[in-house]
């Protein structure tokens, strides 16, 4: 074997057996330590492992420390690319072909020593697992197992290395030790913590290099809640690895975000994330001494936690969350907070359906359907829920229990986008004493009733995005609670998008504690009948994921929006539906007969020209004249201006003279 050595007279801990093709006899291993110059005559006459076992049983649980790791490839990678890739890394090796290898297809093992003997499982497995997925991908994947050997190689083949790199480093990967680690008191004893109490202070023989004497003592840290051993030779202390992580439970609620570091949590059932920066980080982990400590602590907390950026942030009602919780994808900087359903109380269904009869009447299956989507979904589309009727009739009742459902996801809203964005990251939406004649609203309800992003402006905070989980019930008094477009009437009730309801009067006495008794009561509710509409549900073919009665209040609500200038142009379409009888001027006729009306048509009741312009556009966006520039039509003696009619215009037209020719009365 040809080699170069920095360190020619280092030995290599090695578990060996007699060569032999045969698993079945490759139980019992016994632990060596071989110096480098014998490891080729090693290689081809025992099986080995970098891994020791307990009394020599090869098992994974049997896992006691690792000198090293052993690559195996199979499947192409020359060995000459292997030795120039590890050579980059500047990294020893000794590349050992198999009985399998032959020049044409190259089979054979790496075996790369660590700088320090690794005595946990779980770190044994980063470090094999950082190997077969970044360093060698071509490897076989199922060599990462505590239990792993190697058959010794054919006598014939030829052993490579070099030792003019490093040894690799292992500390970047977790703790070296675990619970199972064996060592030697000063009076020739062999531990494990297990033996201890955790008052005792122990000189040992360092298990990190070759101790003559004991230069080290093992201890229990009230502060840190671990075990540790520091070596005045080494001069260095090295921590247990218990089985919660002893970093990941201290660092539990921080997280690296950006440049600084912020702490997450629950707070009021609400989820939080605030910037306290490094120095209030290691106060409050109680890191900020010793040095070695504070920098472990750090680069625990940079390695495993994170975050480059927030990409979205995602609030979502969960019926099988026992309370509010959150999870971090730190990868893809996406957090997911899932908030329970109310708490179950009081046993009684029959009084929620009680209350629901006397509430919505025929429209009872409808509202416990919505409920169930409400509660058994999220990112579904569902109908905005149009509330009006007198005040004392229910309406608010019924909106804050629903708002009960999962409190922290509901927020009282203006029914306007604002420039902080507080509402967005919410699942119902309430807007009581609603500026019903704004167009400009309904457009928002619009916009947050489809868009499937939502951005989140917050004072002091960087904006960032959630998907939209938006649901919106309104009150009003008015008769008309809210401003629709009339051309966008629904029509069937699979794309209907509003429920208009109006709560009838409340008959008998008055109830001042309905409200509470319906939160103790929802609780179970949600969890027995809901569960049961939920599951029988049909969602197929919906829009808002159910089908939405077309209510007598919501067909008055669409015919009786009604803009000023959509109220003169329907005056003009009277006009038109009934021209040959009404008071337009007889010359136009020839023009309408033709499916062109002149522009004079509209100049002639005197109004301002910026008006009838804007009453033209708006029988065009109603689908009532052809979009284009007007063209200049003769017809016999007389030439105008003219605007082209489409054929729904036409067909008004037709009908009402039909209609008219039965008897007399308007067409609109």
């Amino acid at each position: 074997m040809k080699t170069k050595q920095k360190e020619p007279n280092k030995n290599i801990e090695l578990s060996v057996a007699e060569k032999n093709y045969n698993g079945a006899k490759n139980i019992w291993f016994e632990s060596k330590s071989i110096p480098i110059k014998d490891l080729e005559k090693t290689f081809k006459s025992k099986n080995y492992s970098t891994i020791k076992w307990r009394d020599g049983n090869r098992k994974e649980s049997n896992f006691l420390s690792s000198a090293g790791f052993i690559v195996d490839i199979d499947n192409g990678l020359s060995i000459h690319d292997a030795e120039t890739r590890l050579k980059k890394h500047k990294l020893n090796y000794i590349i050992a072909p198999s009985k399998s290898h032959t020049p044409e297809k190259h089979r054979y093992h790496i075996i790369l020593f660590f700088n320090q003997t690794v005595r946990s499982i779980n770190t044994y497995k980063k470090i094999a697992k950082h190997f077969t997925s970044e360093l060698f991908p071509e490897s076989d994947p199922n060599v990462t197992d505590g239990a792993r050997y190697i058959y010794g190689s054919p006598d014939s083949v030829s052993i490579s290395s070099w030792f003019e790199g490093d040894y690799f480093d292992v500390d970047k990967f977790g703790e070296l030790w675990d619970s199972s680690l064996e060592f030697i008191n000063s009076d020739d004893d062999t531990l494990t913590v297990g033996d201890l109490d955790e008052s005792d202070k122990i000189k040992i023989h360092c298990p990190f290099h070759d101790d003559s004497s004991p230069s080290a003592f093992i201890q229990y840290s009230d502060k840190s809640k671990n075990w540790f051993i520091f070596c005045s030779s080494c001069n260095q202390t090295f921590w247990m690895e218990d089985s919660g992580n002893r970093y990941a439970k201290i660092t539990d609620p921080y997280w690296s975000y950006g440049t600084d570091v912020f702490e997450f949590g629950i707070a009021n059932d609400e989820f939080f994330f605030e910037k306290i920066g490094e120095k209030k980080f290691h106060i409050l982990t109680k890191t900020d001494k010793p040095k070695e400590e504070k920098e472990r602590t750090f680069k625990y907390l940079i390695q495993h936690k994170h975050i480059r950026h927030i990409s979205e942030i995602n609030y979502i009602g969960d019926v099988n969350a026992d309370k509010t919780n959150f999870s971090v994808d730190n990868k893809h900087g996406i957090i997911t907070v899932k908030h329970a359903h109310i708490p179950v109380r009081v046993k009684d269904n029959k009084f929620i359906e009680h209350y629901l009869e006397d509430r919505f009447g025929k429209y009872k299956t409808f509202i416990k359907e919505y409920w169930a989507m409400f509660c058994y979904t999220n990112y579904v589309k569902l109908p905005t829920l149009i509330f009006k009727g007198k005040r004392g009739n229910g309406k608010s009742t019924f909106a804050e229990v629903t708002g009960e459902i999962y409190n922290p996801l509901t927020y009282d809203w203006s029914g306007h986008e604002q420039n902080f964005t507080y509402e967005v990251e919410k699942k119902l939406l309430i807007v009581e004493e609603n500026e019903h004649s704004a167009q400009h609203q309904y457009k928002t309800i619009k916009k947050y009733s489809g868009q499937k992003w939502a951005k989140v402006e917050k004072k002091f905070k960087d904006p960032y995005r959630v998907r939209n989980n938006m649901n919106i019930i309104l009150l009003a008094n008015d008769s008309i609670p809210l401003y629709v477009s009339r051309e966008e009437k629904p029509i069937n009730e699979q794309n209907n998008q509003f429920f208009v309801y109006e709560f009838p009067p409340i008959t008998g006495s008055l109830d001042v504690d309905i409200e509470k008794k319906l939160e103790n009561r929802l609780g179970n509710y949600i969890v027995t009948e809901l569960k049961t509409v939920y599951d029988n549900i049909n969602t197929t073919g919906n829009r808002y994921g159910i089908k939405v009665p077309i209510t007598d209040e919501e067909t008055a609500l669409f015919e009786d929006n009604v803009t000023d200038i959509e109220a003169e142009g329907d005056v003009f379409i009277r006009k038109l539906c009934d021209y040959e009888h009404s008071t337009v001027h007889f010359t136009y006729t020839t023009f309408i007969d033709e499916g062109y009306i002149p522009d004079q048509f509209f100049k002639e009741d005197n109004i301002m020209t910026q008006q009838y312009n804007r009453i033209i556009k708006s029988l065009k966006r109603r689908g009532y004249l052809k979009n284009g520039e007007i063209e200049r039509i003769r017809k016999g003696n007389s030439r105008y201006y003219c605007h082209k009619m489409t054929d729904k215009l036409k067909d008004k037209i037709e009908d009402s003279k039909k209609w008219l020719s039965a008897q007399k009365g308007d067409c609109v």
